[in-house]
């Protein structure tokens, strides 16, 4: 049997502001106590030995991503407080990686923003518009106060929460009426992201020997990962079973 290239997908909270639907509320990133917190999330990740490392940046940026991690790597920079700097830079100069990989992709393609699709539910489906935002959005506004970053993300990367973050993605399909597909418009959107940084992710891990990370917003994870499997094309390493 050939042996297949393995990839292991992260699904992390943002540590700074994005326009997603559901944003989790975090505490201070910057206290000691929460970045050796971030330092053991590292030490747990080390154990999968990755050979690359992918993040959610737009691949447009690839070269900026790069020029930013040389320079912390000369100690001309300071972390910034984000996932891809907080983890992935420092997993990078932990394993001695020359370069990083930007895997994302952003265009809008004519489709409607996610914000306007919500607008749209609040003023004409009322009803579904509370739906998403009780049962799924309350409970993305966590908090860190009572969890460590380890213990958060354990969360965000279980069987239970990425089925839930998926489901959330398919009642938003329901936005619209008769034939105004509104949450559609913005749903295949979704799935055109993801695909693309399927996409992306297969044309650097193509080698038997590769092992590739890829650190994401948890919500990408149950398609990323549907797509990585579906393809047959690698092997799939759970990340629970490395933050342990």
């Amino acid at each position: 049997m050939l042996r297949k290239p393995k990839v292991m997908v992260l699904g992390t909270f943002h540590m700074k502001y994005t326009p997603d639907l559901c944003r989790l509320n975090v505490a201070d990133l910057v206290t000691e106590e929460r970045q050796e917190e971030v330092r053991q999330v590292v030490d747990r990740l080390v154990r999968f030995q990755p050979t690359k490392l992918a993040f959610e940046v737009v691949k447009e940026e690839n070269d900026h991503l790069n020029h930013e991690y040389h320079n912390y790597l000369n100690g001309n920079v300071e972390l910034k407080i984000d996932e891809v700097h907080q983890i992935g830079f420092r997993l990078a100069e932990r394993l001695d990686h020359s370069n990083v990989y930007a895997v994302d992709w952003m265009e809008s393609v004519g489709n409607r923003g996610i914000s306007e699709v919500y607008e749209w539910a609040m003023e004409e489906q009322p009803e579904l518009y509370e739906y998403i935002n009780k049962t799924y959005c309350s409970q993305s506004h966590k908090s860190l106060q009572n969890k460590t970053i380890m213990e958060l993300l354990q969360e965000l990367n279980s069987t239970e929460e990425v089925s839930k973050n998926h489901e959330m993605y398919m009642n938003v399909a329901r936005i619209g009426k008769d034939e105004q597909y509104v949450g559609i418009d913005w749903v295949r959107w979704w799935y055109q992201r993801n695909l693309i940084i399927f996409s992306n992710l297969a044309s650097i891990t193509h080698e038997p020997s590769d092992r590739t990370l890829l650190i994401i917003g948890s919500a990408h994870v149950h398609l990323v990962s549907q797509f990585l499997e579906e393809s047959g094309l690698f092997e799939i390493e759970r990340v629970g079973d490395y933050l342990v």
